[in-house]
């Protein structure tokens, strides 16, 4: 049996291959955490279902609640073949484990926030518009998953191209276990409303969870590009979309965040003040940027 160091996967001198681990070792970290206090909220609202809730409903809820037990064990799966192999880590087999347990674990969260937000429409809408209005940011990206990637094939020679995707892939990890939490928030006072919300308040709640299942769904969309494509993928066209996608995100969820802070304060002051002094800060950012491109 040969004694050579280049023979021992984590003995290899390349740091390459740490890099390559490290890229796709934080996505379970992330998600995991993300999926697992949205699980909370799931379960918050199971245990202490709305007087409203008939058997349909019921089944619908805990299929959601299933489907993000299975994507916070499909996240915690690489984290424990990592623990338990990580003296002679086999880093192919490894990076190809865990991106496909990620991806099963993203496609169980996305079913989840359909469901989720498909519950939360059929209480003011007819059940075929209610669970066909949370389809579409889904149907966008099955069509990004079948998008063909490009025939570029990135260096494996450089570390200079994962330093780059990492740092894209963190902001879509990050905000979109944020996002999902803010989710989960917003899906239990939307099933959960309080006794004095009207019609014109409903609308604003659900608008605002329809933002940020939007916005969930554009922070999610680059991570299953990279877990698909990572093969064969063009680095700069990855991180021109990666930030469109996080782009559109970010603005979701500035719009969410705006509903719901007008939304609180209509119950304490006139509607016209009540959404216009939430918008003070949204102006700023946008004079911010406005600025920013004209330099």
């Amino acid at each position: 049996m040969s004694s050579n160091p280049d023979d021992y996967p984590v003995m290899r001198s390349s740091t390459e291959r740490y890099d390559r681990v490290g890229v796709s070792f934080r996505w379970p970290q992330i998600l995991a955490s993300g999926s697992s206090i949205f699980f909370g909220f799931l379960l918050n609202i199971a245990v202490n279902p709305p007087s409203y809730f008939r058997l349909f409903d019921s089944i619908i809820l805990l299929t959601a609640l299933y489907a993000v037990t299975v994507a916070t064990i499909m996240f915690i799966l690489p984290v424990i073949y990592h623990a338990t192999s990580y003296r002679r880590l086999d880093v192919e087999r490894f990076l190809y484990r865990t991106k496909r347990y990620v991806l099963i674990g993203i496609i169980c969260v996305m079913v989840s926030m359909y469901l989720g937000l498909g519950l939360s429409l059929n209480s003011k809408l007819p059940v075929q518009i209610a669970y066909s209005l949370p389809s579409l940011p889904f149907i966008f990206v099955l069509l990004e998953f079948f998008r063909k990637p490009s025939n570029k094939l990135i260096k494996s020679s450089s570390t200079e191209h994962y330093d780059k995707m990492g740092a894209g892939l963190r902001w879509c990890q990050i905000l979109a276990s944020g996002s999902s939490i803010f989710f989960g928030f917003l899906l239990n006072i939307a099933v959960n409303p309080p006794s004095y919300f009207r019609l014109f308040d409903s609308i604003i709640l659900l608008t605002a969870l329809y933002a940020v299942t939007v916005a969930t769904i554009m922070f999610l969309t680059p991570i299953i590009y990279h877990a698909t494509s990572y093969r064969r993928l063009d680095v700069e066209r990855f991180l021109s979309r990666t930030k469109r996608y996080v782009l559109i995100g970010i603005i979701c969820v500035m719009v969410s965040i705006y509903l719901i802070l007008g939304l609180v304060l209509n119950s304490k002051l006139p509607v016209q003040i009540a959404y216009s002094l939430p918008s003070l800060p949204f102006i700023f950012i946008l004079y911010r940027y406005i600025r920013y491109i004209r330099n």
